[in-house]
C-alpha cells in the first residue's frame, strides 16, 4: 500500500532488536515526510497502541500545514505509532490500521535503573560483592564495577573484569589491605544511568549485612541518574514482549542491533503495574529465605479478628498527564454518588430544557454521554456506580453540555478535549502489614519498626504508628509532632500522633516507663479517605537489649564474727 504520509525516522539512538527505538523522554517529536500534494489532504490522525496490542488509540490531529506530532507518553513503556490521511473526500489511509505494522515502534524508559546490594563480604585483600538491578529495560552488557582505595579518594578508579556468564556478581583481589570503596554502574538501553558505591573495612571484616537501615535514593528529575542501595530478590526474567493480535509481526530477539543489549531480558509492559515493594527496605530481609513474614494482626474497627493480609488488596487507579491536553488536578474521592456544581454563564430567553453529562476515563481522548439532566438549580446529580460501568475505581473527567429550551447548545466534546474537572474513584482501602520490630545496632534505645503498606491513591505521610498496654488501647503515638520524640510513657496529656511517609520503616526511641511488652497499631490512609488500621493479635516485645556483666574483681570472703 502506498501512502500519503509517513513518518519520518528518527535520529534517537540505534534500534532496540530489529525495529525498536530506545528513548528516554515522554516528550517526542514525530517528523511527518508527505509523499502526495498536501493540497489533497483534510488532515492527519495520529493512532497509538500499546503493550505490542493491535489496538489503536487516536491521540493527535493536525491539519496538512504541519510537518510533525508532538506526542508526550504519560508513562514510561512499549509505544507503537501509526499515521492515517484524510483526503478531501473522505476517504482514509489506511481504511484498516490493524493489517499492517505499525509505522515505529519505540520504547520509552525514563527512570534510571535501581542498584541494589544483596550481598557483601571481605576476606583478606579479597572482596565478593553481589547485586541485582531493578529496571524494565536493561542493558546489563553495560553493567561496571571499579574499585580504589578509600583513603584516597583522589585515586584511579580500577574496573573489575565480569564474569562472561553472569553480570550480577563477582568475586576479585583488591590487593589493598586497607579500606576499600566499590562501586557498581547500571546502564539501561534508553542510556539512563546509576550507581553506587559499598565501603569494605580494612583487614578480614566483614559486612555481610547493613549496618544501618537501607535506604534508596531515586533518580533525580530531568537528569536520568540515580542510585540505590539494600537488599531485594527480583521476580524472574521474562524473555520476550507478548505480540500483538492479528498480522502485525511480534518483536524479533535474536541479533539485537544495539550492541551487548541481552535481547531477552526485556520484561513486557504492565499496564497496571503493582504499587512499590518497600519489604526490602526491611533490615532483618534476607533475600534466600524469601524474606520475614508479617505478624498477625486484626483489625480492631471489625467486630470479628481476623489476619491483616487477608483484606481485599486495591483495586489499580488512574492517574497521569494526557498526550496532548494539559489536566486539572484530579480529586481523590471514595463515594461514586455525589452532585456536580455549575455555574451558568449565560442563557437566552428560551431558558435550560437539558444538562448533559459527559464522561472521560482516558483523559478526553474518547467520550462518552453519561447522565441527562433537567438543567434545574444550580447542580446535576452524578452516579457513577451505574450497572453498565463495569470499572468502577479509576479516574474520571467530566464536561458539563446545557441545551437551550430551542434546542441549542455549544459542541459536545470531542477526542483531545480536556475536561472540566477530573476525579479519581477510590473505594478501596490500603493494604498493610507489621513486620517484627529490631533493635538498632546504633542506638541501644531505638527499635525499627517495619512495615509494608501499598495503595494506587497515597498522598503524603500516610502512615500513623502508635502503641498501647491492650489491644483495644488506649493509644499512645510512636512518633509525634512535637519537637522532643522522647516522652514519658506515663504522660497525662499525650502528644500528637504525627504521620509519617511509607518508607517501610521508622526508628522508634522507646520511651522510659514503656512495657517490656506492647500492642502496636499501625493506620494506613490513602488520598481518597479510606482507611486500614492493624493491631499485633499478640503483645509485641519492644525491649531487646541483651544483659551483659563486667568483671570488676575477686569478692574477698565474709569472715564469720566470733
Amino acid at each position: 500500500m502506498t501512502f500519503a504520509a509517513a513518518l519520518l525516522g528518527l535520529t534517537m539512538g540505534q534500534s532496540l532488536g530489529p525495529d525498536y527505538y530506545p528513548m528516554n523522554s515522554r516528550t517526542i517529536k514525530l517528523p511527518i515526510e508527505y509523499k502526495k500534494d498536501r493540497k489533497t489532504i483534510r488532515q492527519v490522525v495520529l493512532y497509538v497502541a500499546r503493550n505490542g496490542e493491535n489496538t489503536w488509540y487516536q491521540e493527535g490531529l493536525v491539519t496538512p500545514d504541519k510537518d510533525a506530532f508532538v506526542y508526550i507518553a504519560k508513562d514510561d513503556g512499549i509505544y507503537w505509532f501509526k499515521m492515517q490521511i484524510e483526503d478531501l473526500k473522505g476517504n482514509k489511509d489506511p481504511t484498516d490500521l490493524t493489517r499492517d505494522p505499525p509505522d515505529l515502534k519505540m520504547v520509552i524508559d525514563t527512570t534510571a535503573p535501581v542498584i541494589r546490594v544483596t550481598n557483601a563480604k571481605r576476606t583478606g585483600d579479597e572482596l565478593v560483592v553481589e547485586w541485582v538491578i531493578d529496571d524494565k529495560f536493561p542493558n546489563d552488557a553495560e553493567t561496571k564495577v571499579h574499585f580504589r582505595a578509600t583513603s584516597n579518594p583522589n585515586a584511579y578508579w580500577q574496573e573489575v573484569t565480569l564474569p562472561a556468564t553472569s553480570r550480577t556478581g563477582v568475586k576479585f583481589p583488591s590487593g589493598v589491605s586497607d579500606g576499600v570503596t566499590v562501586k557498581i554502574s547500571a546502564v539501561d538501553v534508553a542510556g539512563n544511568k546509576a550507581e553506587i558505591t559499598r565501603e569494605f573495612p580494612a583487614g578480614n571484616a566483614a559486612s555481610t549485612s547493613l549496618k544501618e537501615p537501607p535506604a534508596i535514593t531515586y533518580p533525580i528529575p530531568g537528569s536520568n541518574v540515580g542510585t540505590g542501595v539494600g537488599v531485594i530478590t527480583p521476580p524472574p526474567p521474562v524473555n520476550i514482549i507478548p505480540p500483538g493480535p492479528g498480522p502485525v509481526e511480534p518483536i524479533k530477539q535474536p541479533d539485537p542491533v544495539v550492541p551487548g543489549f541481552p535481547g531477552p531480558s526485556i520484561k513486557p509492559f504492565n499496564p497496571n503495574p503493582p504499587a512499590p515493594d518497600n519489604t526490602a527496605l526491611l533490615p532483618n530481609y534476607s533475600p534466600l529465605a524469601g524474606g520475614p513474614k508479617p505478624l498477625e494482626t486484626v483489625d480492631p474497627r471489625t467486630t470479628h479478628t481476623r489476619p491483616a493480609n487477608s483484606s481485599t488488596t486495591p483495586v489499580g487507579a488512574w492517574s497521569g498527564a494526557p498526550p496532548v491536553v494539559e489536566l486539572t488536578r484530579a480529586q481523590a474521592i471514595n463515594y461514586p454518588r455525589f452532585d456536580l456544581g455549575f455555574d451558568l454563564e449565560q442563557r437566552g430567553p428560551s431558558g435550560i430544557s437539558r444538562v448533559d453529562l459527559w464522561v472521560t476515563r482516558d483523559d478526553g481522548r474518547s467520550w462518552r454521554k453519561w447522565s441527562q439532566h433537567d438543567g434545574k438549580g444550580s447542580a446535576v446529580r452524578v452516579s457513577l456506580d451505574a450497572k453498565e460501568n463495569e470499572q468502577l475505581e479509576g479516574g474520571y473527567g467530566f464536561r458539563l453540555v446545557p441545551v437551550s429550551g430551542a434546542g441549542l447548545s455549544e459542541r459536545e466534546p470531542v477526542a483531545g478535549d480536556a475536561p472540566e474537572m477530573r476525579i479519581v474513584l477510590d473505594v478501596s482501602p490500603p493494604q498493610i502489614d507489621l513486620y517484627a520490630p529490631v533493635s538498632d545496632p546504633n542506638a541501644l534505645d531505638t527499635l525499627i519498626i517495619q512495615w509494608k503498606a501499598t495503595d494506587r491513591n497515597f498522598g503524603d505521610d500516610p502512615i500513623t504508628l502508635e502503641w498501647g498496654d491492650s489491644p483495644t488501647g488506649p493509644w499512645k503515638p510512636v512518633a509525634t509532632t512535637g519537637t522532643d520524640p522522647v516522652v514519658q510513657a506515663t504522660a497525662v496529656n499525650a502528644p500528637i500522633a504525627r504521620r509519617l511517609a511509607n518508607t517501610g520503616q521508622y526508628g522508634w526511641r522507646v520511651p522510659a516507663g514503656v512495657p517490656a511488652r506492647v500492642y502496636l497499631k499501625a493506620t494506613a490512609r490513602d488520598a481518597a479517605g479510606n482507611v486500614k488500621e492493624i493491631v499485633t493479635r499478640e503483645p509485641i516485645l519492644v525491649d531487646l537489649t541483651k544483659p551483659r556483666a563486667k568483671i570488676n574483681g575477686i569478692v574477698p570472703p565474709v569472715t564469720p564474727r566470733p
